[in-house]
């Protein structure tokens, strides 16, 4: 049995629907010690069988990524039989923080900015896509979950793809439901929509929603409901960008909407196919870009004023970082079991929580680095894959037209 590994938690980061995200500092021999961040299912979903099946299918595909534009998986937990996530603490911001920076200030990232950043996250998405078994198998993984909150973004500017929870991969042992739509509704495509199977290239389209966003500085499927949302991922009609933001040159919104065509056969077939586009148009621009510029963008998204903090989250966050320590979920077979076996927890952990309850309501929704890993199937802008999944599926069914 491997050695047992503590984590000691120094704050809550964010709270969601279904998880929440803690920073945590990992103690070794001899004074050593690394910052990570924790992902925990909230205690009252332990007990559902098929979500942590999920969480630990995400656990397993994660752990196969290593990239410099993914976030890395370092460990499997169980603290209080309640399961965790161990992975790369990214100290920056999430693209939906600087997206929202920029709404702010009243203009859209810069051309060379915005190509960059998607050129990145090609890169890392173009691993994941490609990635094989040691034997040469294709893990065929298809993210399904590219949003603005899944994008983080170092103060050094790096960029990292995270959260593999809704990936659909080949190695995968919880099955996906068929007719259940996955993923935010705003950066669907338009074949997940329509229930028509989803591949690699429905990665592609979200990036290329999220690049359209970057450079038009507001929202490109988003209606005044869900359903009236769905409609337009569906239909994927795309304004033009040149006419929103003259700066954008015709070249670079040809391959935007070669990346957001409707029809998945006329889509780049391969992010490494789009990132090489993207990276010979900055060529072609020639005006210079490097992580430094993303770096300013992260300092001036995160330069604003501290928010107030509630009395009751930081009480939370005090007895968290006092009592809540997790000891590590070791691999390995067991007789007829799963394959995983538990270590003891901590009397602390079991403090926390006390049944189904949760000691204390979650905190709202951080917008800083991580803040998009605790809701990825939270808010107006999602599908839920809980017990409602039937309904949300005959909802699709009953009100999109083929």
């Amino acid at each position: 049995m491997s050695e047992q590994q503590r984590y000691r938690v120094i704050k809550r980061l964010a709270s969601g629907g279904m998880a929440e995200v803690f920073v945590a500092e990992s103690a070794g021999i001899e004074g050593f010690k690394k910052q990570v961040a924790i992902k925990r299912v909230l205690p009252q979903l332990s007990k559902k069988e098929q979500f942590i099946a999920m969480f630990l299918d995400e656990a397993r595909l994660s752990a196969h990524l290593s990239h410099s534009n993914v976030v890395s998986v370092f460990d499997i937990g169980v603290g209080d039989g309640t399961y965790f996530i161990v992975m790369e603490y990214v100290d920056g911001a999430d693209l939906r923080a600087l997206l929202d920076h920029q709404k702010k200030v009243g203009r859209p990232m810069t051309v060379e900015v915005a190509a960059f950043m998607a050129a990145k996250m090609c890169q890392g998405l173009a691993y994941a896509h490609e990635l094989a078994t040691a034997d040469g198998k294709p893990l065929q993984i298809v993210h399904r979950d590219i949003t603005p909150a899944n994008v983080l973004i170092t103060r050094y500017g790096e960029v990292k793809i995270v959260d593999f929870g809704l990936a659909k991969a080949s190695s995968q042992l919880a099955e996906s439901d068929a007719g259940i739509i996955k993923g935010k509704f705003g950066y669907l495509a338009p074949e997940t929509v329509l229930e028509q199977g989803v591949d690699q290239r429905v990665d592609i389209f979200a990036l290329g929603i999220i690049l359209w966003e970057m450079l038009a500085g507001r929202r490109l499927f988003l209606g005044d409901s869900d359903y009236i949302t769905v409609r337009l991922v569906r239909d994927a009609v795309i304004p033009s960008l040149q006419q929103i933001n003259s700066d954008v040159p015709r070249e670079l919104e040809q391959i935007i909407r070669r990346a957001l065509a409707r029809d998945p056969g006329a889509r780049y077939l391969s992010a490494r196919e789009l990132g090489r586009d993207l990276t010979r148009f900055l060529y072609r621009y020639g005006r210079p870009v490097s992580e430094d510029d993303v770096a300013s963008l992260v300092e001036r998204a995160k330069g604003g004023p501290a928010r107030a903090v509630d009395g009751t989250q930081k009480i939370a966050e005090l007895i968290d970082m006092m009592l809540l320590e997790f000891k590590s979920l070791t691999k390995e077979p067991t007789a007829g079991g799963s394959g995983l076996s538990l270590l003891p927890t901590l009397e602390g952990a079991a403090i926390l929580t006390h049944g189904d309850e949760h000691p204390s309501s979650p905190p709202p929704r951080s917008d800083g680095p991580l803040g998009g890993l605790a809701d990825e199937l939270e808010g107006p802008d999602s599908l839920h894959q809980d017990e409602s999944s039937s309904s949300v599926t005959a909802w699709f069914r009953g009100l999109i037209p083929r």
